[in-house]
């Protein structure tokens, strides 16, 4: 299913991942860091491994992590 959405992006990230991965546009570079976001996560969970990255909950605000 494809839905259109309006998205603030960081223009010189975009034109990054273009450049590099030889992307169309925008769209693409969205939709490839989409996929390969949600593929490295089931990767992670397969195999238990952890890093700072692996919780996605602490990128949402007033999340803190540590004992302080």
């Amino acid at each position: 299913m494809k839905k259109k959405v309006e998205i603030e992006l960081d223009v010189d990230l975009v034109d990054e991942a273009i450049r590099r991965f030889h992307l169309l546009d925008a769209r693409e570079a969205v939709n490839l860091a989409l996929r390969t976001l949600l593929n490295e996560g089931d990767s992670v969970e397969q195999d238990g491994e952890y890093d700072e990255f692996s919780d996605l909950g602490a990128w949402q605000p007033g999340h803190r992590s540590g004992g302080s």
